[in-house]
């Protein structure tokens, strides 16, 4: 009786330091994401106080983002810019027919509001 009361706590013991262990290592096997890329177009999302216009057919030259970096938005096929987007924030979001998008928001030179560059086929940068 004695040694199925140990048997069954270091069962409980070994389950408990099992699932910390695992927990831990989950957690630091996690990754920052650094930014984005794509591969498909982009529109930008220009906000201000009073209205919301979409700009489409935009580009950020190398079709790559990340937090905290400057960017010039520019009409595709154009070097005509649109306005300079600082990096802030990257949100990542599937829409209903599989395509992945993803919201590149920042703060821009023309408007105290955040706007964003909306890109398709979109996939997280990762840090080592």
């Amino acid at each position: 009786m004695q040694n199925l009361v140990i048997t069954g706590l270091l069962r409980k013991r070994n389950r408990i330091l099992f699932l910390g262990f695992f927990f831990l290592s989950t957690c630091s096997n996690q990754q920052e994401i650094l930014g984005a890329k794509w591969t498909g177009d982009s529109d930008f999302m220009f906000i201000t106080e009073d209205e919301m216009k979409m700009y489409y057919a935009t580009n950020i030259p190398g079709n790559s983002a990340f937090i905290g970096s400057f960017y010039e938005v520019l009409k595709a096929e154009t070097s005509i810019v649109i306005d300079r987007l600082e990096v802030t924030n990257i949100e990542f979001k599937v829409r209903t027919d599989g395509v992945p998008f993803c919201r590149i928001w920042g703060q821009v030179t023309k408007s105290a509001e955040e706007c964003y560059l909306l890109a398709y086929e979109c996939e997280p940068v990762y840090s080592d």
